[in-house]
């Protein structure tokens, strides 16, 4: 076999090789799940694939050597939107680079149609959208319920304070009578000595230092109470024991009318920490209660103790009646505001609200009531 004719089919195996590669190229772009659009530099359409025909909603044929109407840009990619015949619009993602095609230089342009995942991008947008605009006006909703249940409370407070003013108005009658009685009597003595001529110096100054006596007695209440009433910045630690001999010093006068005894188990060495006025208040309440409940129910020997004691790294108190204690149909609700069970007068229904506030906000603490044989039992744990 000569040279020539080694050639010829060298030559021949190449262009096989060769017509089977463009055959293969041309199957792989036109199997493409991409559309593929050939584009001449003389911006005729040279092939089109039928992943392309979907995108265009057109034919191969109406393409096809035909002027391209649509804009591919540069080699970077990039998204184009496409007008369709039908006038809808369609979102592509085309890439663009050089080749061949027919021994002609061209431009292989690749083609995704990302329509559906814009419009799920856009509807992603709105979503988060809407939901920052919810987060947005819940957060406004969640200040908005938080300021009123702000001023709710200021007024709870409000009202719980008022009422206590008025318990505690009552307690400085009861306080005052017997000095003010005291008082009197003094005045009518020095009266009627002076008209029977028993008067004499010894006897005055002895009338004006009882007297004095008994009016600084008087002017230590109102301090008592006036710092009772004082607004606690800090809290601190104190005296159980001090701020219970407190607490039963302004009632002192109420108890004693109402014939109810007071047994205290607290030692003097027993702290917590807190607010003792706030303290003091809660007690108050809890004994006021109590002194009610004697009186509706009509306890014949009524009695109060209260018991103090440390359980671990906690102060705990409770105080115990004998009133008979708390309905069973009941005993859930008595922390509710505005609920009250008393019958004798109009209760605010705060007191044990407030106290129970106190103790758990104000103080970390727990405050739990519960019947024991014969009356009910509050128990504060600080």
């Amino acid at each position: 076999m000569s040279d020539i004719t080694k050639l010829k089919k060298q030559l021949e195996q190449r262009n096989n090789d060769l017509r089977n590669c463009e055959e293969c190229f041309h199957n792989i772009i036109s199997r493409s799940a991409d559309g593929i659009v050939i584009v001449g530099h003389d911006e005729i359409v040279r092939f089109v694939n039928a992943a392309a025909e979907k995108i265009f909603c057109r034919s191969a044929e109406e393409m096809q050597g035909k002027p391209a109407d649509f804009f591919l840009g540069s080699d970077t990619k990039q998204e184009i939107a496409l007008c369709l015949p039908n006038n809808d619009t369609r979102v592509v993602e085309t890439c663009v680079v050089e080749t061949e095609w027919e021994g002609e230089s061209a431009r292989l342009a690749s083609l995704r149609d990302i329509t559906d995942r814009k419009r799920v991008e856009e509807q992603l947008r709105e979503k988060t959208a809407q939901l920052e605009e919810l987060n947005r006006t819940l957060a406004e909703k969640v200040r908005e319920e938080v300021d009123k249940n702000r001023e709710k409370d200021h007024l709870l407070i409000l009202q719980s304070r008022q009422a206590a003013m008025g318990e505690m108005i009552g307690n400085i009658a009861h306080q005052w009578r017997q000095p003010l009685t005291a008082i009197s009597l003094l005045i009518q003595d020095l009266g009627e000595c002076y008209v029977y001529g028993d008067f004499s110096k010894e006897y005055l100054d002895t009338t004006i230092s009882n007297a004095l006596h008994v009016i600084q007695h008087m002017s230590q209440t109102i301090d008592d109470f006036r710092n009772f009433f004082k607004r606690e910045k800090e809290k601190q630690a104190f005296s159980v024991r001090q701020v219970v001999d407190r607490s039963l010093s302004f009632i002192e006068s109420s108890l004693r009318f109402n014939t109810i005894a007071v047994e205290i188990d607290v030692d003097d060495d027993l702290l917590a920490f807190g607010y003792p006025n706030e303290f003091s208040q809660v007690l108050i309440n809890i004994i006021g209660n109590a002194k009610e409940a004697f009186r509706e129910r009509g306890t014949s020997e009524p009695l109060i103790r209260i018991q103090g004691c440390r359980d671990g790294k906690r102060t705990v108190v409770s105080i115990t009646d004998n009133a008979g204690g708390i309905p069973e149909d009941v005993v859930d609700r008595i922390f509710e505001p505005y609920f009250t069970t008393r019958k004798l007068e109009n209760g605010t229904g705060l007191g044990l609200y407030m106290s129970k506030n106190i103790i758990e906000k104000n103080m970390d603490g727990t405050l739990t009531a519960s019947n024991v044989p014969g009356g009910a039992c509050f128990r504060i744990t600080i």
